[in-house]
């Protein structure tokens, strides 16, 4: 199962007049800047434009990369019980994928 199908299941609450950016951009954007050492929310949106064209190898980022206030609105807006489940069940199919226990 790849990452989108982990974090696909998480919960969008914001109304569709706001949804200029989407979720799942948003959240692979967040996991890859700290999983290559960002720190903080402007460290995320410059990870963002800096790495912007390989972003689009996975995603689409039609409206670029949201500012930081945006990116911490949204992941602070969701569970943090579901993402911490989804991103556990995503690195768990990695490491049984490698055959570590």
């Amino acid at each position: 199962m790849a990452f989108i199908e982990h974090f696909n299941q998480l919960e969008d609450s914001r109304s569709h007049i706001n949804k200029k950016h989407d979720l799942l951009d948003i959240i692979f954007l967040t996991v890859t800047a700290i999983l290559s050492g960002a720190e903080g929310w402007k460290g995320i949106k410059l990870f963002g434009d800096e790495k912007l064209q390989w972003l689009r190898q996975f995603r689409a980022f039609e409206n670029g990369i949201p500012v930081d206030d945006t990116i911490a609105r949204i992941v602070s807006s969701l569970d943090p019980q579901e993402l911490t489940h989804c991103f556990m069940r995503w690195v768990n199919e990695i490491r049984e994928a490698n055959g570590q226990s």
